[in-house]
């Protein structure tokens, strides 16, 4: 099941309730339609016919039973649904219409106070305001539009040309067009929010996990809290927390391998001094000791070899040296090898033949590649059935745009369980304990081959091979 990842959830989430979010908001805007921006336009729609309403009255002296006023009340009111009032002092309308009680009230009270009033009701909206004749009489004009004059979508807008009886446009903030163009303009900009937003809420894992890697690589000097101290939450604490382990981790490591170094070097004095022993307890013994004099130096030699093999570990892994890389001609190294590789065979009556070899040179350190090839090489000879054939062969390949120089050593003999396969180049393990007494083993080779191919900055992997056998495959990154 393929892993999804973290910050795309929380940037989703984060997007998806900012939509909820607007969209609940629209919603509601919709169903109460009372939102600012819509009271702002129908109170200016309604402004717009009372001002024109207004300038006929004045310029008609507010003569009652005038005609043209009258034709432009109905005009107003089949254009955009707005009835307008006109009232004198004494409350009565000069056209002689018999106004709703709501408009009479409001229409009192604006004279009164002088004051503009703006209303709006489950049953209509109402704005009245104050009117000034050129004789100095305070006049009060009313305009009432009823909800359904303006129910979605043909909401009433300014009064327009057009022609009588001809509804008004939507208001802008409740056409179809408008809202699409305005969820639009919400959900970019949320979008840009939530996406920084989800990248620093992230970005710290991200780091971390990158970290982690490294470090399981073998880059024991990874630290984060550089980069993510600066945040003061709970993230620079993680990071500080892992810079504590980590350098934990690193001097523990740094303190093993000076431990092995040191025992190393202290156990080759006895073992030097231990066959100097053998030599001398052979010159004066007689024939019955000499088997179990011979033994004793050959145990010893083994133990000499354990412990170079370990010094050559923790050297690689420290790389207190400082590996030197130059060209090296792998396959003029690689029949060196195969010859003396051939040679030692024969004492089980196998062979070892170089069945491809193609030109290539790496840049790297020819005794390191030497040792790694030669212990893969000689576990195979040890291993094969005798009288049968290592097959060793070197080529080139193509590996994610990348040029590498493949060695593939294949022997007949009984393979691993496969379950065993990824242990196998870890140091001291041992696949048959029996097995690896009786050939001499020690567990070292293949652990000093993939460090030495990491150090290269290859890989080193190893498989069953059909028909029986083991295949070992090097790549080394050519020059």
């Amino acid at each position: 099941m393929r892993k999804s990842s973290i910050f795309l959830k929380i940037y989703l989430w984060f997007w998806l309730a900012t939509a909820l979010v607007v969209a609940t908001q629209i919603g509601l805007d919709r169903l109460t339609e009372s939102s600012p921006p819509f009271t702002h336009h129908l109170q200016q729609t309604i402004d717009t016919v009372l001002s024109v309403y207004a300038r006929a009255a004045l310029e008609s002296n507010m003569s009652g039973n005038n005609p043209e006023l009258m034709k432009l009340a109905d005009t107003l009111k089949n254009s955009t649904g707005v009835m307008v009032y006109l009232f004198d002092p004494m409350g009565r309308d000069p056209v002689d219409r018999s106004p709703p009680q709501n408009v009479v009230d409001v229409a009192r009270r604006v004279q009164q106070s002088g004051k503009n009033e703006f209303i709006f009701s489950k049953s209509d909206a109402l704005l009245a305001r104050s009117l000034m004749a050129g004789d100095g009489t305070r006049y009060s004009i009313v305009g009432s539009i009823q909800r359904e004059a303006f129910g979605l979508p043909n909401l009433p807008g300014p009064p327009s040309p057009g022609p009588p009886g001809s509804p008004g446009p939507p208001p802008p903030g409740h056409s179809p067009l408008f809202m699409m163009a305005r969820l639009l303009i919400v959900l970019v900009i949320s979008g840009g929010v939530c996406y920084w937003l989800a990248r620093y809420v992230t970005s710290p894992v991200v780091t971390l996990s990158e970290a982690t890697r490294r470090f399981a690589g073998g880059d024991l000097a990874v630290r984060i809290g550089k980069g993510i101290g600066n945040r003061k939450d709970e993230f620079s604490e993680l990071a500080a927390d892992f810079d504590h382990m980590a350098e934990r981790i690193s001097l523990l490591m740094a303190h093993q391998r000076q431990l092995l170094r040191d025992i190393s070097h202290e156990l080759r004095s006895p073992l030097t001094r231990l066959n100097v022993a053998v030599e001398l307890a052979r010159r004066q013994a007689g024939e019955e000791a000499m088997p179990i004099l011979n033994r004793i130096e050959a145990e010893s030699n083994v133990l000499n070899e354990m412990i170079g093999q370990v010094l050559t570990i923790t050297r690689l892994d420290s790389e207190i040296e400082g590996i030197r890389m130059v060209p090296v001609d792998l396959t003029e190294l690689v029949m060196e090898i195969t010859a003396d590789a051939n040679f030692e065979a024969q004492a089980r009556n196998c062979t070892v033949d170089l069945a491809e070899s193609t030109p290539c040179t790496v840049s790297g350190n020819e005794e390191l590649l030497r040792r790694a090839i030669e212990n893969v090489l000689r576990n195979a000879v040890i291993y094969t059935h005798e009288n049968t054939t290592v097959d060793i062969r070197l080529r080139r390949t193509l590996h994610n745009a990348t040029s590498y120089a493949e060695i593939v050593v294949r022997d007949r003999g009984p393979g691993v369980p496969e379950s065993d396969l990824p242990n196998l180049f870890r140091p001291f393990y041992r696949v048959s304990n029996a097995r690896e007494r009786q050939t001499g083993g020690t567990g070292l080779g293949l652990a000093i081959t993939k460090r030495a191919v990491d150090l290269h900055g290859g890989s080193v992997t190893v498989s069953n091979a059909e028909g029986g056998g083991l295949s070992v495959e090097i790549r080394l990154p050519l020059c």
